[in-house]
């Protein structure tokens, strides 16, 4: 069981605490009250970019590399799964300045689907005048406000908005609480996050323990804001083996098709031995499974195309079809059975496919209408959580 699930139902603050490895004379208290009550997830994207620079061994942690490390760990949630981190504004756009970022990257085409977390900083500095205003505000409270566990300041004081006094108080109440970091009096972006020197042995010390903690409180955020969502938990970061381990599946649908005709869900085609992919009906980065049930041959050249979209949905007729075809294939071809066996390990997990859906027996009219239960609901709401529909004109189905 992951860390993070047995900590998210299990562990209360005291139990948290007991957790950590730390000096006594740190203020351990104030710390894990850094991340209660959040109307906004900034809080969790700026203590974890700070703890990654930390384990990277960065000397020079400035408000910049923060909030790019900030947007970089967004990317994945907001850009391919679609999360919304937070309400919209009166324009109908995100009032969030993390998800606002991420979308003006997207609109700028300049992120590919592998890219490492680096490789996505790296672009975030690049183009760093067109985040501007997004960057700019991240800067004027995230660093200052995740101190506000350690100060006695309300949360309506006009101190927050004297930023020069702010800082100046932050270093005077820091001679005897030992914060976890201070501001340094550079200008704008190029401000420095000076860390304790015991906080850092302790922040680096307890990195994995802290990570954790801060993964089970952007779950519990995002699912608050995205609710219906299935999965939130896998939809933090890319998981590319995840996305790749589909071997057996395919193996099983070349077996089918060595035996009887097997076409092109969306197209219609007849499905070669070479020129396929293994599509999710329902994008992987919605589901975050790779169960059989939502899995299907498709042209290697509509599957590029598909990407991270939804399909028509008349084409779930022919999809559905297909499904059936491969239930009557397992219970008719003893090989086709045994590679269906190989499979169900790894991609059929669902207890109501196991015992409702993959039967002997089982009439086309039921399956499609027990698979249609399934998956139109889930269509549906990545639809209205915002995956965009795929329209190949030239390759339509007439149904459509």
């Amino acid at each position: 069981m992951p860390f993070y699930y047995y900590w998210g139902g299990l562990l209360q603050k005291k139990m948290i605490e007991e957790l950590l490895v730390y000096d006594c004379n740190l203020n351990i208290k104030s710390f894990i009250q850094m991340l209660d009550d959040p109307t906004e997830c900034y809080k969790f994207y700026w203590l974890d970019s700070i703890i990654q620079l930390l384990i990277r061994g960065d000397e020079s942690i400035t408000f910049d590399k923060v909030i790019y490390g900030m947007i970089a760990d967004a990317w994945f949630s907001v850009s391919k799964c679609n999360l919304k981190l937070g309400p919209r504004n009166i324009n109908g756009e995100s009032a969030n300045s993390i998800e606002r970022a991420v979308r003006k990257l997207e609109k700028l085409n300049i992120i590919a689907d592998i890219d490492t977390r680096d490789e996505i900083i790296f672009k975030i500095k690049k183009h760093k005048k067109e985040l501007h205003d997004e960057i700019y505000q991240l800067s004027k409270n995230v660093p200052y406000r995740l101190l506000s566990s350690f100060l006695t300041l309300g949360g309506n004081d006009p101190l927050w908005d004297n930023k020069t006094n702010l800082i100046a108080y932050i270093d005077l109440m820091n001679k005897s609480g030992f914060f976890p970091y201070t501001i340094g009096q550079g200008r704008g972006l190029d401000k420095s996050v000076i860390i304790n020197n015991k906080w850092k042995d302790f922040l680096c010390q307890n990195s994995v323990t802290i990570r954790a903690w801060i993964k089970v409180k952007k779950i519990e955020y995002l699912q608050a804001r995205n609710p219906g969502v299935p999965e939130v938990a896998n939809k933090l970061e890319l998981d590319i083996e995840g996305s790749r381990n589909l071997q057996k599946v395919r193996k099983l649908w070349a077996c089918v098709a060595e035996i009887v005709p097997v076409y092109d869900y969306f197209s219609k085609k007849l499905i070669s031995d070479e020129d396929y992919e293994i599509d999710h009906f329902i994008p992987r980065s919605y589901v975050s499974h790779n169960e059989l049930w939502n899995l299907m041959p498709l042209e290697q050249s509509m599957n590029s195309q598909k990407n991270n979209k939804l399909p028509e949905w008349c084409s779930f007729e022919n999809f559905a079809t297909n499904q059936f075809l491969l239930n009557n294939a397992i219970y008719k071809y003893p090989e086709i059975r045994a590679m269906f066996n190989e499979c169900k390990t790894d991609h059929l997990k669902a207890i109501w496919a196991q015992e409702s859906l993959y039967i002997y027996g089982i009439s086309i009219d039921e399956f499609k209408s027990i698979l249609l239960k399934q998956i139109k609901p889930l269509y549906d709401s990545a639809s209205n959580l915002g995956y965009k529909v795929w329209n190949d004109k030239l390759h339509l189905i007439s149904e459509c």
